[in-house]
């Protein structure tokens, strides 16, 4: 029992792992197609851009609205702007502070995040976006400028806003369902309970669509928590969601992109690697973010070079192919060449053929007339000599005529069978079994036979040939209707199969 609930599950797991592996591939076909459009998003988020600046007054609100739509955009533009609010009355000050603070951490500029973050002192934290923005950034100083300040006092500090930012998502909680659902998430997280972890991440992901850009941030962290359960299949599918929302939405501060594209390198499928390297790297200099150049330099430089070397390959691949292609035409035109020689060879040879058929016809009719002219001469010959004999005073004038006959039937069955030597075979094959003939003992053929002997040599008149084997008109017809009944097929075509013997 315990073996076939083994069995079923590995089946289950391989049923699950190929379905996965499709949505993959499928997905990474319409991150192609979307990536070849960038352009035109990237387009159309900049359109929307220039609308927003279009419009008066510029309010601190609208101008803050205009940063953000910058923050994810272009760095340079955003930071400028952002620095700008600094001097704008609260709240929109302490907004624009907290978020050049996280677009410095986000574009590589931590020593400058934290540096402008510790100079003011009275900034409000009471809110879950700023204490998360700090946290953040304690955590990325812990991670990659271990020696900037004092370890202990970088990991308290991290715990601290850490710790504030569960509590502002707590209390808000009670007006926010998407609060309460983040404070959840991060309470899963902190458990290593993964199933609450994405279960809590999908309910976060229906509130939003995959055309907003919101979508992208969370289907990457989605990403990540199916990376720490250890469903890589999962993962990929949505580091490839999260990339697509980030193309339509004309995001060049990509997070994902360049971890599919390293993703596809260890894979092997160099094609959507150098794809979505290139893609990453033209981002990130549009962004102008360095923390993007160093994620994509660590990659993209192998990528590159691999890429270089699968078109060298495929390169020499397709002179061998053309090479090939060409040997293989100069053989199709030698040997179409040789054919059409041999063609001209055959035809002529064919029309000889046919020359010769045509020759051998006709001489096949003159050997039949001939047969026939002699049949006609012998048969009249004999008429003649019985008629002489009956005058010249003969006792039994039908006894001479018989043995002249006899004479007569055995001269013509010898030269007809010399020239149709089946013919006795072939004439008895058309026959019923019951009904076919044998020539008695002496004689090469019958009476019936030397009837459908004439037909053959073209003489179908019953008349001429009663007149040829001195018998008359009624016996030749009765011998031909028998024998056409004693028949296999069809009687009426019977004479015509007759005429085919020996053709």
């Amino acid at each position: 029992m315990l073996k076939h609930f083994a069995l079923i599950a590995s089946i289950l797991a391989i049923s699950i792992y190929t379905t996965a592996a499709n949505t993959v591939d499928s997905l990474l076909q319409v991150l192609d197609k979307e990536v070849a459009r960038s352009d035109i998003y990237t387009a159309r988020k900049q359109t929307r851009i220039d609308s927003l600046c279009a419009i008066t007054p510029q309010t601190p609100e609208l101008q803050l609205c205009i940063a953000l739509e910058y923050k994810h955009f272009q760095s340079d533009s955003a930071r400028e702007r952002f620095v700008q609010l600094l001097d704008a009355e609260e709240p929109i000050r302490s907004k624009a502070f907290i978020h050049l603070v996280d677009l410095l951490r986000a574009s590589g500029h931590i020593i400058n995040a934290l540096t402008l973050f510790e100079s003011n002192n009275n900034l409000p934290m009471t809110d879950s976006e700023s204490n998360k923005i700090a946290w953040l950034m304690y955590e990325e100083i812990i991670d990659n400028n271990p020696i900037h300040l004092a370890q202990e006092n970088q990991v308290q500090l991290a715990q601290h806003y850490y710790a504030a930012m569960l509590e502002a998502y707590k209390r808000e909680s009670a007006t926010s369902e998407q609060s309460r659902i983040w404070y959840e998430l991060r309470c899963a997280i902190d458990r290593s309970d993964w199933k609450k972890a994405i279960s809590y991440s999908e309910q976060l992901l229906a509130m939003v669509t995959p055309e907003e850009h919101p979508y992208a941030i969370l289907a990457y962290g989605h990403a990540m928590i199916y990376e720490e359960s250890g469903n890589a299949a999962k993962r990929s599918e949505w580091l490839i969601r999260s990339a697509i929302t980030d193309v339509r939405c004309g995001i060049t501060d990509n997070g994902s992109s360049w971890i599919i594209a390293q993703d596809c390198y260890e894979a092997g499928d160099i094609r959507h690697a150098y794809l979505l390297s290139e893609y990453s790297v033209n981002n990130a200099t549009f962004y102008n973010a360095p923390t993007r150049f160093i994620q994509n330099f660590k990659s993209g430089h192998l990528i590159t070079i691999q890429h270089a070397y699968e078109q060298r390959k495929a390169s020499i691949k397709m002179i061998v192919v053309l090479v090939l292609l060409a040997i293989a035409l100069i053989v199709a035109i030698v040997a179409a060449l040789f054919g059409l020689r041999r063609n001209r060879q055959l035809k002529a040879l064919n029309k000889q053929l046919t020359d010769l058929n045509a020759q051998l016809k006709e001489l096949d009719k003159v050997k039949e007339q001939y047969i026939c002219r002699y049949l006609e001469v012998y048969s009249e010959y004999i008429r003649r000599l019985t008629t002489m004999a009956r005058k010249a005073g003969e006792k039994n004038p039908t006894a001479f005529m018989n043995r002249e006959m006899d004479d007569f039937y055995r001269s013509f069955d010898d030269t007809f069978l010399s020239l149709y030597g089946s013919f006795v075979e072939d004439f008895n094959a058309l026959l019923k079994p019951e009904a076919r003939i044998i020539p008695k003992p002496g004689d090469r053929m019958t009476i019936e036979m030397r009837i459908f002997a004439l037909i053959l040599l073209g003489i179908t008149s019953s008349a001429k040939i009663a007149e040829l084997l001195c018998y008359s008109h009624n016996t030749i017809s009765n011998y031909r209707v028998k024998i056409k009944n004693a028949c296999l097929g069809d009687r009426e075509s019977f004479e015509q199969r007759i005429r085919q013997i020996g053709k």
